[in-house]
C-alpha cells in the first residue's frame, strides 16, 4: 500500500432547507477544499449535476465563485454554519454546519480505487432524501411535484410527470455507495490529495 498522508478531514452536516421530508449529507472534506471544490464536493454528495452557478454566504458576506477563500478560513470551530446556494434562481439553499475537524490518513493519487472508504476524501458518511429533480424550481415547486405524482385524478400528467423524473425515482431514497461514486469521480488536488502529488 502507499505511503499514508494525513490531512485535516472537515466533517460537515448539509441540509438542503425547507425540504419536506428532510434531505441532508455528512460529508468528510479537506480542510484546504477550495470553493469551487467545496462545490462540487456538495453538489455531488447531494445529487445535483454540479453544472449550476452558486454562492456561498458567510462570515457576514456573499462569497462568489473565483474568490480565493478555502473551508478551513470560513468554518473554525463546531457549529460554525455557511449557506450554500445551488442554482440561485431556483432557490436551492443548502445550510452547511462544521460536525468537527480530525486529522486523517489519505493516500495519494491513484491508490483511491482499493482503499479503504476512510482513506477517502472527500466521502459521505450518511444521508437521507433524494435530491430533488434539478427541472424543477426550488423547493415549493418541488413540493408541488411530489404532490402530483400522487394525483390520480389525471393520470396521464401523472404518467408524464413520472416519465419525467423515472418511474424509479423515490423521494425518501438515498444511496450512499452511489454518492460515493460520485465523489469519488471529481477531479483535482484541493478535493482528496496533498498538493503537488
Amino acid at each position: 500500500m502507499a505511503t499514508e498522508r494525513t490531512a485535516e478531514a472537515y466533517h460537515l452536516h448539509v441540509e438542503l432547507l425547507d425540504s419536506d421530508p428532510s434531505i441532508w449529507r455528512q460529508i468528510a472534506v479537506r480542510g484546504d477544499v477550495s470553493l469551487s471544490d467545496l462545490h462540487r464536493a456538495l453538489a455531488a454528495a447531494m445529487g445535483w449535476s454540479g453544472e449550476a452557478d452558486y454562492v456561498f454566504a458567510g462570515q457576514g458576506q456573499m462569497l462568489q465563485d473565483g474568490e480565493e477563500r478555502y473551508l478551513a478560513t470560513l468554518l473554525t470551530q463546531p457549529d460554525d454554519t455557511l449557506l450554500y446556494t445551488y442554482a440561485p434562481a431556483q432557490g436551492w439553499l443548502h445550510k452547511v454546519t462544521l460536525e468537527k475537524v480530525a486529522l486523517e490518513a489519505i493516500l495519494p493519487r491513484g491508490h483511491f480505487v482499493n482503499a479503504p472508504a476512510e482513506y477517502n476524501l472527500p466521502r459521505c458518511v450518511a444521508g437521507e432524501g433524494q435530491c430533488p429533480p434539478e427541472f424543477c424550481q426550488g423547493v415549493w415547486d418541488y413540493v408541488d411535484l411530489l404532490d402530483r405524482l400522487s394525483d390520480s385524478d389525471d393520470p396521464d400528467e401523472v404518467d408524464a410527470l413520472w416519465q419525467k423524473v423515472g418511474y424509479d425515482f423515490d423521494p425518501e431514497y438515498f444511496d450512499l455507495a452511489a454518492a460515493n461514486r460520485r465523489l469519488q469521480r471529481l477531479k483535482g488536488a484541493d478535493l482528496g490529495e496533498p498538493a503537488g502529488e
